[in-house]
């Protein structure tokens, strides 16, 4: 007799009320509930469930021993995901821009760490759009609407991007009325988006457009061009997690907010070497579970 595997069967029979709901829900035959159920009661030589034709209800044994084998149960449980975890070892190296590394990996790194601490990780954080197989990397964090298809991606959260400028700059030269009308200001590049110099709106229909703008400044570092905004230098386009603070204590203004993209998200990206690589997988799998779902 498998004992654990009796005990499992007990606990779903006490839950179901019924044998023949637990073998519904084990996805087994009545007969191997019953066998099991015999066989447990024989091991321990007291009865623990009382049956009849029209019902059936736990022992005063059999309510004793309930707990207990559900104690037992989350214990083996515990020991097995304790002891999967301590088995995953390896390298993973890991991609992301500099702010949302700073702000969304590193502080979930000493419990990963916690979690599987044969895991060795190498976090290499650039505002730079690597390739991922030239340059060796197993996992990257992205903030973009366009998809690499070599790679397999699990979003994360929507996020927008947000047109922006300081007080003084708006002052100085104004706002822009649309999208359109861009072409008109000085607008801080960032080399670090998809299509840096082809700004994206949704247009009153709710479809998306772009609009091609030019400036004397270009840079890969959104961080940067955040601090160059704020400086007064010009326009930029830039996900709203990275000005949200910016825009809150004034240093900057959203602009052209009617017309913000909604559809920018954060996503994973790994190789499809990631499915079989039990290390790969429980950096993916953790961070997903810690990323997703919240506003950025």
């Amino acid at each position: 007799m498998d004992k654990l595997k009796a005990m499992a069967i007990f606990v779903e029979i006490a839950e179901q009320g019924s044998m023949s709901a637990a073998a519904r829900k084990l996805g087994v035959v009545n007969s191997v509930v019953s066998k099991n159920l015999t066989e447990l009661e024989a091991w321990l030589g007291r009865k623990l469930v009382y049956r009849s034709t029209r019902n059936m209800r736990l022992t005063q044994d059999g309510h004793k021993q309930l707990e207990q084998f559900r104690e037992i149960l989350d214990r083996v449980d515990e020991l097995e995901v304790y002891t999967d975890e301590q088995a995953i070892q390896g390298i993973v190296k890991i991609t992301a821009p500099i702010y949302l590394g700073q702000q969304l990996l590193v502080p979930h790194i000493p419990e990963f760490h916690r979690q599987f601490p044969l895991v060795k990780l190498h976090l290499v954080l650039s505002d730079d759009f690597e390739n991922m197989i030239d340059e060796g990397f197993d996992v990257a964090l992205r903030a973009s609407q366009m998809l690499d298809s070599n790679f397999i991606s699990r979003r994360l959260s929507d996020a927008s991007l947000a047109v922006v400028a300081s007080p003084d700059y708006v002052s100085q030269y104004g706002a822009p009325s649309s999208p359109k009308a861009l072409t008109k200001y000085h607008c801080l590049v960032e080399g670090a988006l998809d299509s840096p110099r082809r700004w994206r709106f949704k247009n009153p229909q709710n479809e998306q457009v772009s609009v091609a703008v030019d400036g004397s400044i270009f840079t890969n570092s959104g961080t940067s061009i955040k601090q160059l905004c704020e400086a007064g230098l010009g326009l930029a386009q830039l996900p709203s997690f990275l000005v949200e603070e910016s825009i809150s204590s004034g240093k900057l203004i959203e602009l052209l907010a009617e017309y913000a993209l909604s559809n920018f998200y954060l996503h994973l990206l790994y190789h499809q070497k990631g499915t079989s690589n039990l290390a790969i997988k429980a950096v993916v799998e953790y961070f997903v579970s810690q990323l997703s779902g919240k506003k950025y």
